[in-house]
């Protein structure tokens, strides 16, 4: 047997080299080939939806583009002008002409967030959301106060400027969105979620369509009081 070894010792130590080689080989191409798989088909995932997440983004951008829209009432109310507001400027959101429109683009911004929500940042739900509430109480104000869809426009044309701001904040943080394609989804839920929703309550908090909303000053509140006034004068004379 020692005598066997040592004549075919180079011929066996060559097939034992040759045999781990071919192992090996073998072996590096499994692994190599599984990766190159995975890699691919994380690829086409990602693919996938950044695309799903674009054309999510690229439909709540175009959805929203009402909130740019007006409608001068010195056109569309000619009749209902009172001598102050004859040469001014008097233009309303068109989201805000009738108590219809306004429940159009509350029910949009609602159906947009269920629908696309966890492709968006935290910080584009927070104002998308924020937005969506603050005109879901206003809409709820005026219906309590009782207003016309006339008197609804007359008292939403101090909003024009603030909800095209608001058009801008939320369009710019989308387009933030469109320009980090990834694969995460998101939940907005849990502690960074939290304490972003208060750190940008406090700031929507000092926004005009709050102020307008909740400040006792402001000219819906004064609307108010003075409907409230006439009502109840009508009902000392009855």
């Amino acid at each position: 047997m020692k005598e066997f070894f040592v004549t075919y010792q180079s011929q066996l130590i060559a097939a034992i080299i040759s045999f781990v080689v071919a192992l090996l080989t073998s072996l590096l191409s499994h692994f190599l080939g599984n990766f190159k798989l995975r890699y691919t088909e994380k690829l086409k995932i990602t693919s996938n939806l950044s695309k799903m997440k674009y054309e999510g983004i690229e439909k709540i951008r175009k959805e929203i583009r009402v909130l740019l829209q007006y409608e001068d009432l010195g056109i569309t109310d000619e009749s209902s002008l009172i001598s102050e507001n004859v040469g001014k400027k008097n233009y309303t959101p068109s989201c805000c002409y009738s108590y219809e429109e306004l429940n159009s683009i509350l029910i949009i911004l609602n159906d947009l967030y269920g629908e696309y929500g966890h492709c968006l940042s935290h910080t584009t739900v927070i104002y998308l959301v924020c937005f969506r509430n603050l005109l879901m109480e206003y809409n709820l104000k005026c219906r309590r106060a009782g207003f016309t869809d006339q008197e609804l426009r007359w008292v939403s044309v101090p909003l024009y400027e603030e909800i095209q701001s608001w058009y801008k904040k939320i369009d710019k943080e989308l387009i933030s969105s469109m320009n980090k394609p990834s694969m995460r989804y998101f939940a907005h839920s849990g502690l960074k979620y939290s304490i972003l929703l208060k750190i940008y309550g406090i700031r929507f908090e000092k926004s005009f369509l709050y102020k307008y909303i909740n400040d006792k000053n402001s000219f819906l509140n004064e609307m108010i009081h003075m409907k409230n006034k006439r009502i109840d004068q009508q009902i000392i004379n009855i």
